[in-house]
C-alpha cells in the first residue's frame, strides 16, 4: 500500500512539473515595425502582459531593426524565420507585404496601421483572412474626413493631395478620396512623390493654388513628408486635412484619424487568442477603429484663423 503511495506520489509530482514547464514556456515574438510607431507598438505589448503574457517571463520579444527600407526589412523577415518565432507582430502594408512573403504559412502575423489589409491583397477580408495573417487597420472612412473638412472650411474649392508614389495603400486612398470629392465638385490635385525633398518642392508650388493640403496615411507621410507640409501650411496658410494622428499633434490642422495604440492594443488581444487559445488567425476577424478620433490642433487653427462653427455636432478632441 505504501509503495504504491509513493508511486502515486511520484507521479503526481511529474505531472505537476510536466504541467509547470508547459505553462511556464516562453515565446517567441517578432516585432517587425517598419519605421517605428512605438505607441503601437506598446499597447501591443500592454494588451499581451493583461493577458499574463509578460515580456521577460512567457515572452520574449525579438526587436527587428527599424528602417522603412524594404531590403533592410526582409533581411529582418529572414532572421525572424532563422530564429523560430512563435508569432509576428507587423506594422504597415509594405512591411506587412514583406513579412508575409518571407516567413512560413504557418507562422501566425498579427498585424497593425495597414489601411486596407484586403485590397492589398493581404487577406481575403476582414471576416476571413484565408491564411496565416489577422490584425487591425488604420482605416477611417473617407466621408468623416471630407464632412469634416467641408464643416470646417464649406468654402473650399480645390486641394491638393499628398501621397508615396507606388504604395498601395496610399494609392488606393488618393483614389477614393479624389472621387468622392470631384462629386462635390472640388478641384483635386493628385501629388506623388518619392521624398521629402519632392513633397516640398511640389508643395510649394501649389501654396496659391490650392485651399487645402489632404494627407493620406502612408509611410512617406509618416516619416517626415508631413512634418514638412506643416512648415509650408503655417508659413502660407494652407490648412491640412490630415490622416495621422502624429501629424496633427505637430501641427497639421485637423483630420479624423485612427489611434495608434488602440490599435495596437487591439491586435495584442488577437495576438493573446492566437497564443493562449490556439486560435488560427483565419478564425478571427481582422478589425479598425470604431468609432474614429476628431482631432484638432489648437496651435494651428488660431495661426491659420479657422473657427470651429458653433453649430458644429461632432464630438472632437484638441491636441494639447
Amino acid at each position: 500500500m505504501t509503495n504504491n503511495n509513493g508511486k502515486t506520489l511520484v507521479l503526481l509530482s511529474f505531472l505537476m512539473l510536466f504541467f509547470q514547464q508547459a505553462s511556464a514556456k516562453e515565446y517567441k515574438i517578432g516585432l517587425a515595425v517598419w519605421s517605428g510607431y512605438p505607441q503601437c507598438v506598446q499597447g501591443f505589448k500592454d494588451s499581451l502582459a493583461s493577458k499574463g503574457l509578460i515580456a521577460g517571463k512567457q515572452v520574449t520579444f525579438i526587436q527587428g531593426e527599424v528602417g522603412a527600407d524594404k531590403t533592410l526589412q526582409r533581411a529582418v523577415a529572414h532572421s525572424f524565420k532563422e530564429q523560430n518565432v512563435d508569432l509576428v507582430f507587423t506594422l504597415t502594408t509594405p512591411g506587412t507585404t514583406i513579412i508575409k512573403e518571407v516567413m512560413p504559412a504557418t507562422t501566425p502575423l498579427v498585424f497593425s496601421i495597414v489601411t486596407y489589409p484586403a485590397d492589398s491583397g493581404l487577406i481575403e477580408s476582414f471576416e476571413y483572412s484565408g491564411n496565416n495573417l489577422v490584425g487591425t487597420s488604420n482605416y477611417v472612412s473617407l466621408f468623416h474626413s471630407i464632412d469634416l473638412l467641408l464643416g470646417v472650411l464649406p468654402a473650399t474649392k480645390s486641394v491638393a493631395i499628398f501621397h508615396r508614389k507606388g504604395e498601395p495603400n496610399s494609392k488606393i486612398q488618393a483614389a477614393n478620396l479624389y472621387r468622392i470629392l470631384k462629386k462635390k465638385r472640388i478641384k483635386v490635385i493628385d501629388v506623388e512623390a518619392t521624398d521629402i525633398k519632392e513633397i516640398k518642392a511640389k508643395a510649394l508650388a501649389l501654396v496659391n493654388e490650392v485651399d487645402a493640403f489632404i494627407t493620406t496615411t502612408d509611410t512617406l507621410m509618416q516619416s517626415g513628408g508631413e512634418s514638412a507640409l506643416i512648415a509650408l501650411s503655417l508659413a502660407h496658410k494652407v490648412p491640412i486635412l490630415s490622416a495621422n494622428k502624429k501629424g496633427i499633434e505637430q501641427g497639421a490642422t485637423f483630420g479624423v484619424v485612427a489611434d495608434f495604440y488602440q490599435l495596437g492594443s487591439m491586435a495584442g488581444e488577437m495576438a493573446a487568442r492566437i497564443i493562449l487559445d490556439k486560435v488560427s488567425p483565419e478564425s478571427i476577424q481582422s478589425t479598425l477603429q470604431e468609432p474614429p478620433t476628431f482631432l484638432f490642433n489648437k496651435k494651428s487653427m488660431q495661426l491659420l484663423d479657422i473657427k470651429l462653427p458653433k453649430q458644429f455636432s461632432l464630438k472632437v478632441q484638441w491636441t494639447k
